[in-house]
């Protein structure tokens, strides 16, 4: 073997049939030793990366005293007129070479290159090789998602590894280059933290090609072998794009990429039977991606789980016998429905309600912030009572924290409940949540009020795809049940306006299982104004149905819980259950958020007509403290946490009415609204507002005073006070008239 010295893209080299180059510093006689044996090397190598027709392992020759250590890929011969194209269009070994030399330049990560060589004869191309520095502690964008998925689903970690791998993705296209093969496999990084990455190398890089320009039809075709749920998929591509929302011209031909490289994937095995067979062995002994419906993520930013797939995927995947379930139900269930519903409306804020006890919060008790959250809770200065969440993905040490602050918040006089929060493992691993139902119920049967027994069940990001599933996840909670009779148990705890799933999953709970309380998670419609209508139906309405699911159910108890309700608010970002898991750039189409104020007014007045109108019987707001959507902001300027106007309102609210009983309602002939109470004096409060357009007018009373939602004094003139959104409060005061509900 010789090396000759050129001017040329490395140093030229020739040996036989063999010809190709290395880079400076590698042309010394120790190492032409070494490339003139490289098979031998590569066979006695033990550190394999890759086997089958293109082998990849490391090598490490001593070259002067000391160790190097090189990567090696072997490129097996090309068959039938493909050696020829290959002799007139060059190797892949030459094609790597020449791209990550291109690369190193243009500082696009990539292992160094060292040497490539290939075999001629006559033309014909046969075997190659690839040489560069073995980059050590590397791991792959594919690894790092599968250890994320199984071990670590964490939204927060997913975001920050894609992000890393978009941003070089973009940098890769700046530079001119398309890589043609960018699978996960193809794309290495290192793991500087438990959520950080960095030096992105690609590899692999026989198929990229140079161009002045990247169109976003090549753009597309690159992007298309990046495996990622379908949902996570549009986070990613958004990434890519950065400050622009992707095209729709990109979107389209990514989507005709995708499609062809999955037709042609699924069509390999029959193509190339031989060759793929082993490599089916290798594939199959390797750590996988979970099926797309197992990908669970939480994001402990807004706290849920987030969804992975799109809509229309997460359609197709939908079980059709669920669709078949969920009408057998309803057509047995809704004339008996409607009767009660029927009845109902025509109770709704008829009858005296006592609102002690009904206004309720959540808690998150977590270690390292749980005394600051426990001293704004007592900042409320009132009793109320309180829910706290198990999650099954937790870890024993958080289980632990929870069951202990349960404890304590008990002994400080607060009636406690807890929610038994499902993820994908408790359907998948279904002994696993039985452990847990069993060690959280045990451990708190004689500290809690309620357990609320799963949560959110019609949303298959939470981890339940059919009624199958949501019969086994109750099943132990059933056995709870019977194991600790003292204990009252509510549920299914679906979300939003989906009554028609409700009424099937209360047909699919475990035999002699009953519920005590219907619990429902009811948002209003689009998170506007509770007056808002939805259909035909707005919160009050919403509230008679659902009241009357529960007294028209054998399965449970005349009982109605709404145990989660709030408003995602404004300029929050991904804390916000609407902006989670990724913000995309420019203006949103629709967006509920709401600002703080509005916020604090909203949940004034849903808790008003939730409890007034009789139907239900406790409201648990969600959640005292978080930044995207709680009564007190954790991610202020400068890390200080700060109370919100709704945290001062719910204190207010609280002191005027947390002990009075309501009496009745006056609608106005413009809309505006009186919810009358009596106080434990005996004395007549009111709470007045209007959801229309403000407008100053009189007052329906006399005497007393008026404060705002903060208790502040506010003035009366002649010509009232200005009535608006922001519920205001008469105390102490005389009724004009008889006080009736009047529209």
């Amino acid at each position: 073997m010789r090396c000759r010295a050129r001017e040329t893209a490395g140093i030229p080299v020739a040996f036989g049939n063999w010809t190709g180059a290395v880079a400076e510093g590698y042309e010394n006689s120790a190492f032409c030793e070494v490339w003139g044996c490289l098979d031998q090397w590569m066979d006695r190598s033990d550190r394999i990366h890759a086997r089958g027709r293109n082998r990849v392992v490391t090598i490490e020759p001593t070259i002067g005293g000391r160790t190097v250590a090189l990567t090696v890929k072997a490129y097996g011969s090309p068959g039938g007129l493909k050696g020829y194209w290959d002799g007139w269009a060059g190797s892949k070994a030459r094609r790597a070479w020449t791209v990550a030399r291109v690369l190193g330049a243009a500082g696009i990560g990539t292992p160094k290159p060292v040497a490539f060589f290939e075999e001629r004869t006559r033309g014909r191309i046969g075997r190659g090789y690839f040489v560069t520095e073995f980059v050590p502690d590397l791991t792959s964008f594919r690894d790092e998602l599968i250890r994320i998925y199984h071990t670590a689903p964490k939204c927060s970690d997913l975001m920050a590894l894609l992000q890393t791998v978009a941003d070089a993705v973009a940098s890769l296209h700046r530079a001119g280059v398309v890589h043609c093969d960018l699978g996960n496999q193809n794309i290495l990084l290192r793991r500087v933290g438990s959520a950080a990455w960095s030096e992105v190398q690609f590899v692999d890089l026989n198929r990229a090609r140079f161009y002045p320009e990247i169109s976003l039809r090549l753009q597309a075709r690159d992007i298309s072998r990046i495996t990622l749920p379908s949902d996570l998929l549009r986070v990613f591509k958004a990434m890519v794009f950065g400050e622009r929302r992707p095209p729709k011209a990109f979107q389209r031909w990514e989507n005709m990429y995708r499609f062809l490289f999955a037709v042609h994937t699924l069509t390999r095995r029959w193509r190339h039977p031989l060759r793929e067979r082993p490599v089916a062995k290798t594939e199959h002994s390797e750590p996988r991606y979970p099926a797309v419906k197992d990908v669970w993520i939480w994001d402990d930013r807004s706290g849920q789980a987030i969804s992975t797939l799109l809509v229309r995927d997460r359609n197709r995947l939908y079980p059709p016998l669920n669709a078949v379930r969920i009408g057998w139900s309803n057509l047995a269930a809704w004339p008996a429905i409607w009767r009660a519903a029927r009845r109902l409306s025509r109770r709704a804020f008829q009858e005296p309600v006592e609102f002690t006890g009904r206004i309720a919060l959540a808690v998150e008790p977590r270690e390292g912030t749980w005394a600051r959250e426990r001293a704004l809770l007592e900042g409320l200065e009132s009793r109320l009572p309180l829910m706290v969440r198990f999650y099954h993905h937790e870890t024993d040490r958080e289980w632990s924290h929870s069951a202990a602050a349960v404890r304590e918040l008990r002994g400080m006089g607060y009636p406690v409940s807890i929610a038994l929060v499902q993820d994908r493992q408790a359907a998948l691993v279904p002994a696993r949540w039985d452990r847990f139902v069993e060690r959280v119920v045990g451990d708190l049967a004689e500290q809690v009020e309620w357990v609320e027994a799963g949560h959110a069940i019609n949303r298959v990001k939470w981890g339940l795809w059919t009624f199958r599933e949501v019969r086994r996840l109750l099943e132990p909670i059933a056995a709870a049940a019977k194991a600790h009779p003292g204990v009252k148990f509510m549920g299914p705890a679906v979300i939003d306006f989906e009554y028609h799933y409700l009424i099937a999953a209360l047909r699919s709970l475990p035999d002699n299982f009953h519920f005590q309380a219907l619990s429902h998670h009811l948002y209003v419609d689009r998170r506007g104004a509770p007056e808002n209508f939805q259909g035909r139906f707005d919160a009050e309405r919403k509230f008679i149905m659902g009241r009357a699911i529960a007294e028209s159910s054998p399965a449970c108890d005349p009982c109605f819980i709404v145990s989660e309700t709030n408003w995602p608010l404004r300029g929050t970002g991904v804390y916000s259950p609407v902006g989670s898991p990724y913000v995309m750039p420019g203006p949103r189409r629709v967006d509920p958020s709401v600002s703080e104020a509005d916020y604090g007014d909203f949940m004034i007045r849903y808790g008003v007509i939730a409890l007034a109108s009789g139907m239900v019987d406790r409201v648990y707001w969600w959640r005292l403290i978080a930044h995207g959507f709680g009564l007190v902001d954790d991610r202020a300027d400068g890390g200080e946490w700060r109370v919100r106007p709704a945290y001062l309102q719910l204190r207010e609210f609280l002191r005027f009415f947390g002990r009075s009983v309501y009496q009745a309602r006056s609608i106005l002939d413009d809309g505006a609204r009186v919810y009358w109470f009596r106080n434990p004096t005996g004395q007549m409060d009111a709470l007045f507002y209007t959801p229309g357009e403000p407008k100053r007018r009189c007052l329906p009373f006399s005497g007393g005073r008026v404060v705002d939602g903060f208790g502040q004094t506010v003035e009366v003139t002649s010509s009232g006070v200005e009535w608006s959104g922001h519920p205001r409060y008469g105390l102490d005061v005389m009724p004009e008239g008889r006080i009736c509900d009047s529209v």
